[in-house]
């Protein structure tokens, strides 16, 4: 069986109501209370979201007392509801859109300093110079291995070579770039 409770005709005599005909109600106000969320909080997609909690509160309020005129009251918690959804996101963006720009402000540049960018153009200019200082086989064979990602078999191959004389190759040209860039520091 149904529950029942007592809800006003509209000529002030009261009449027993289902739950039934507290979803009838509802459902005869859908569009209406979309429309009206819609104007409250502008997003369609949160207008439904607001009926629908609308829809909660009022099946659970129908159940506990009587409502002198149900669809009223359904727009009354449509409204409630709209216009707290509305502050509470108006007040989020104010926290968190607020401070956007201090953030921002905030976060560390990936760019290198200044200063880091003057150091590493001098290394650059003393490793090329180091590299020019090399013998033609022992920068060409860096150069394949460095630059243009070329395995030691590959390099062998190309110099005409064994791969452990290209490997001995590569490993003189690392270690005299590295004493050049230590002499400068």
């Amino acid at each position: 069986m149904l529950p029942l409770q007592l809800v006003c005709n509209g000529s002030g005599a009261l009449r027993r109501v289902s739950k039934m005909d507290t979803l009838q109600v509802f459902l005869a106000a859908h569009a209406d209370l979309v429309r009206y969320a819609t104007r409250i909080t502008g997003d369609p997609a949160e207008a439904e979201d607001v009926v629908q909690d609308a829809w909660l509160r009022f099946r659970a309020m129908a159940g506990t007392r009587v409502l002198d005129e149900p669809k009223v009251y359904l727009f009354r918690i449509v409204h409630n509801l709209a216009l707290d959804r509305q502050r509470r996101q108006a007040r989020a963006n104010r926290i968190f859109m607020g401070n956007a720009a201090l953030m921002a402000g905030q976060v560390p540049s990936d760019q290198p300093s200044q200063q880091a960018g003057m150091e590493a153009k001098d290394e650059l200019a003393m490793l090329r110079k180091a590299l020019a200082q090399l013998p033609d086989r022992n920068r060409r064979a860096f150069e394949m291995h460095r630059f243009e990602d070329m395995k030691l078999v590959e390099i062998a191959k190309e110099l005409g070579i064994s791969k452990s004389v290209a490997s001995e190759l590569v490993i003189e040209a690392v270690e005299f770039c590295k004493k050049a860039l230590r002499r400068r520091h």
